[in-house]
């Protein structure tokens, strides 16, 4: 470049006879006209009309460097918006996949749109579907496996609540992971709605490497949970949950608060694996609670562990704070079974605790609908 802003100085020099100062005008003049114009900043562009965050932007910019102009993301955009999606579900999607906007229209953006519909999806669905996975509109793979995922959870609905916890979910291949679990888990015992229900929605383990599922199947097994069990799907899930090392120091944290021997542990967890989902604190509440203000023996809640995944708060404190108002106003005729009192609906509860005292107790609705809002007062 030097040595050509040389050869054209020397040029000029020769054939028009100008001052030096008017020749090094001309040749910045010259220079810079063979600069170009400042290009297409996606960074600016990401703010000003897509509405990122300077963060966001920073983060998805690097996507769309080769673009030279906005025509392509003004198409994509103006495009998702024709097919019903709000200007912040297109934020939504361009922050999660923001290469989407540098896709074509016409060659791949409509024709997997047209796709989405032959599935089933209305409109609306798919405008819910572009937000949580965008991806979706640049893989005819990715749309192969949502077809089977509609298919075996029986509605898209339930299909964009497993893609709103899981992100990865259409990322998974069917025929080396997915399809091979689904067998393995059938072979356990479970429905293909156990499989859905709680391998999927509740859980990740259908999505996970089939060598782990089968390790966390023996893992459930050696907590006395056996594979025929009804039980067993819940075993799945919370081992799945914890590492080996947690679950080991939570049965050692519940013989130790309960003060009960390994065989009646193994029979409490044999019948509600799922406690071991909750953590010591709620664990050492719930059972304190039981103990000291309910007043019931370590081997009634062994023989009835659901007691103690319900909430204090929610549930246990204010139904107890009812039957002990009704008992301290000689309203109830007999003794009472805690458990089966707190095991029914709240419509149950209501029917069977409240409504038929409430004309000879006026206040023990709005009294019970306090204590359900952690306002509990010891005289009526």
């Amino acid at each position: 470049m030097l040595h050509l802003k040389r050869r054209l100085f020397s040029a000029l020099r020769a054939a028009v006879p100008l001052p030096p100062a008017s020749l090094h005008r001309i040749c910045l003049s010259t220079t810079a006209s063979a600069t170009p114009p400042a290009g297409f900043l996606a960074e600016d562009y990401l703010v000003a009309s897509c509405g990122l965050t300077l963060a966001q932007a920073r983060k998805a910019s690097k996507y769309m460097n080769h673009l030279s102009s906005p025509v392509r993301p003004d198409a994509v955009r103006a495009f998702l918006v024709s097919i019903g999606l709000t200007e912040a579900d297109v934020v939504a999607a361009v922050v999660s996949y923001p290469i989407l906007l540098c896709s074509k229209v016409d060659e791949t953006l409509t024709p997997r749109v047209a796709q989405l519909r032959e599935i089933g999806l209305s409109p609306p669905q798919i405008s819910r579907l572009i937000t949580v996975a965008p991806e979706i509109l640049a893989s005819s793979v990715k749309m192969s496996r949502l077809a089977f995922y509609i298919s075996f959870l029986g509605s898209y609905d339930k299909v964009h609540s497993a893609l709103k916890n899981c992100y990865y979910l259409l990322r998974q291949d069917l025929e080396t992971v997915v399809r091979p679990n689904i067998a393995f888990l059938r072979q356990c015992g479970l429905t293909n709605y156990d499989i859905g229900h709680h391998c999927l929605l509740r859980s990740r383990i259908l999505l996970a490497e089939p060598q782990r599922v089968k390790e966390i199947a023996v893992r459930a097994e050696e907590l006395g949970v056996s594979c025929n069990s009804m039980a067993f799907k819940h075993a799945l899930v919370t081992v799945y949950s914890l590492s080996a090392g947690r679950l080991n120091a939570k049965l050692s944290f519940l013989k130790n608060v309960i003060g009960c021997s390994e065989a009646e542990l193994g029979n409490l967890v044999c019948k509600a694996p799922a406690i071991l989902a909750h953590s010591e604190s709620k664990l050492g509440r719930t059972l304190e609670f039981l103990k000291m203000e309910v007043g019931l023996e370590p081997s009634y809640v062994l023989n009835r562990p659901a007691l103690i995944s319900y909430s204090i708060e929610r549930r246990l404190m204010p139904r107890h704070y009812v039957i002990r108002i009704l008992k301290a106003k000689g309203l109830l005729s007999k003794e009472i079974d805690f458990y089966g009192a707190v095991c029914i609906t709240e419509e149950k509860f209501l029917e069977k605790f409240i409504l038929p005292y409430n004309k000879s107790f006026p206040g023990l609705i709005d009294a019970y609908a306090a204590a359900c809002r952690g306002r509990v007062t010891l005289e009526l």
